[in-house]
């Protein structure tokens, strides 16, 4: 099955705006976030995740006839076929991912939010490896 360009498009879209909606949250200093601010940081990191690993395992499913068994693994598999080359920082949102998810008790607002002032350089990185490998124009 050949890989579905618009999917791919949407995804990154998504991923996109993820990371505006972030960056715009995170322009006021934490402690005049509200609660709700911290929430929907949390919420926008998830959707960031999940774009970003959809977009993943749909390019090794289809490209790289793979089927991985996390989204950790996958971006591992693209970088080692040389499609991109930041999976670490990669995995790393995944992993905050997955603590949102399941042990959204435990998670330390003011450390999330310091985690998303850093820049998004290796999302940017990996979206624009994906555009120009499958020809996808945003």
């Amino acid at each position: 099955m050949p890989t579905d360009a618009a999917y791919l498009k949407q995804r990154m879209n998504d991923v996109l705006e993820a990371v505006s909606e972030l960056k715009r949250l995170t322009s006021k200093p934490y402690p005049k976030l509200s609660s709700e601010e911290k929430y929907s940081i949390r919420y926008h990191l998830i959707v960031l995740a999940e774009s970003l690993g959809s977009i993943c395992v749909h390019a090794a499913t289809e490209d790289l006839h793979r089927e991985p068994q996390s989204y950790s693994e996958c971006f591992r598999m693209l970088e080692d076929k040389g499609i991109f080359d930041c999976a670490k920082d990669l995995v790393e949102i995944m992993r905050l991912r997955n603590l949102l998810a399941h042990r959204y008790w435990t998670i330390d607002d003011a450390q999330v939010y310091d985690s998303v002032k850093k820049n998004f350089k290796c999302v940017h990185k990996f979206l624009r490896s994906i555009k120009r490998k499958y020809g996808i124009r945003i």
